[in-house]
């Protein structure tokens, strides 16, 4: 029997939440409460998840299994994520005195995170104290990052600020956070750790500074008095700013990158000029490992091919021999597309601008499918969602190589298998 099929035959008024958790196998108890706090009782309206959130605060109050207590309260929590200021339900201060003093640190450190989503200053503090800590679990403070950027927790920035000096993967989270805070030191110091951090976390400081107009344009200052190389603005990253709709940023990108959507003369015109050197002869002579490093460059950020890449876009499965399918696709994204792969802006009652793919949007809030990785942004901080006709996939994406590099990439498209890397040069 499956944990859904349990909790419908088993959830009934007369066998409250409290009694189903404790007949249900201890696997399936953070998926039962969170069954309980997604649709609420089965057979009720989605107004029953407050009472099921009592009910399953009732049964934890009951439960002395460390395990148990653990697993209700991790599904309580992936239930709660991205949500603020829920309600919080009667007995839940007593538990939480008890939660605290237990032997088992996940128990403390999940409760601490409910309690965060509850509102509660004392598990704020605390969580702020946990990332601060040097000495704490480097999964502890991430941990407590995640709450505390749900919370949208304004005293957090400063140790965000901080916390993109040092490497590690708190910094790649910090980087990330700080998309979250709208204040005039954020660009400062994203820019300063800019040239010391990796490719991936330039990637995740391009995107909490395209995050908002004002420091996308400290951005763009900066390629301007040249601290900063122009050949950071991809095409992905280009579409990005365009959708900032922000008068200045347009004007830039028009004098420095060039138009973001050819005309479809245009592109026809390109077309034929890259079939002029893409015969299947010349792209069989190329080099398959360096068209490797040209897609991790030019297309990893959002497609996979061999399982490896982020999953934005669909992922490729390779054996692409069709040359004309290539080019309209790569050079001319728009011209056939997908709803499910179209972009979307979200923009937050607090100015915050997000780009990237639909994933869901439901009466909760909004989960785009970002170049950083998943976003959930809750109802009641959107200000708009637009979807665009347009692809993610900017055009352009080829101009950035030259003709051997061109072949190099459709070589390594036309792989059944992965080839190695690219020797190091």
């Amino acid at each position: 029997m499956s944990a859904h099929r349990f909790l419908n035959a088993t959830f009934t008024p007369v066998r409250p939440a409290g009694r189903v958790l404790h007949q249900a196998p201890l696997r399936w108890r953070a998926l039962i409460a969170a069954l309980v706090l997604a649709v609420g009782v089965p057979g009720h309206t989605q107004e029953s998840a407050p009472p099921a959130l009592g009910a399953l605060v009732q049964a934890l109050g009951r439960i002395e299994n460390p395990e148990a207590q653990a697993n209700i309260l991790r599904g309580m929590n992936a239930s709660l994520k991205g949500q603020r200021g829920a309600t919080v339900p009667s007995g839940w201060p007593a538990l939480y005195e008890k939660l605290k003093a237990s032997p088992s640190e996940e128990v403390r450190e999940q409760a601490q995170a409910l309690a965060a989503a509850f509102g509660g200053g004392a598990a704020l503090d605390g969580l702020r104290k946990t990332l601060a800590d040097a000495h704490a679990k480097p999964e502890a403070r991430l941990a407590a990052l995640d709450s505390l950027l749900a919370a949208k927790d304004a005293p957090t920035l400063p140790v965000l600020l901080d916390l993109v000096k040092a490497p590690g993967p708190l910094r790649t989270a910090a980087l990330r956070g700080l998309a979250a805070f709208d204040d005039a030191r954020i660009p400062a110091q994203i820019l300063a750790v800019y040239p010391t951090v990796d490719a991936a976390e330039k990637q995740d400081a391009l995107g909490s500074l395209l995050a908002r107009a004002a420091s996308a344009r400290a951005l763009l200052a900066a390629i301007d008095a040249k601290t900063l190389d122009r050949a950071a603005i991809t095409a992905p990253l280009a579409r990005q700013l365009q959708g900032l709709r922000d008068a200045a940023i347009e004007a830039w990108l028009a004098k420095n990158w060039g138009a973001v959507r050819a005309t479809t003369e245009d592109t026809q015109k390109q077309i034929a000029t890259f079939k002029k050197f893409l015969t299947t002869d010349s792209i069989l002579r190329a080099n398959a490992a360096r068209g490797r490093g040209h897609f991790q460059q030019a297309c990893a950020l959002c497609h996979s091919m061999f399982g490896e890449g982020a999953k934005v876009g669909p992922e490729l499965p390779g054996s692409f021999e069709d040359v004309d399918y290539l080019l309209q696709n790569i050079v001319d994204p728009n011209a056939t597309i997908g709803k499910d792969y179209q972009q979307a802006f979200v923009e937050t009652k607090d100015g915050r601008i997000l780009t990237g793919i639909l994933a869901t949007d439901d009466a909760s809030g909004v989960t785009l499918k970002t170049l950083a990785g998943p976003a959930t942004v809750p109802r009641a901080d959107i200000k708009s969602v637009e979807v665009s006709p347009n692809s993610l996939m900017p055009a352009g994406l080829l101009n950035a190589l030259d003709e051997d590099g061109v072949r190099d990439l459709f070589l390594y498209l036309r792989q059944r298998q992965q080839v190695p890397p690219p020797a190091p040069r």
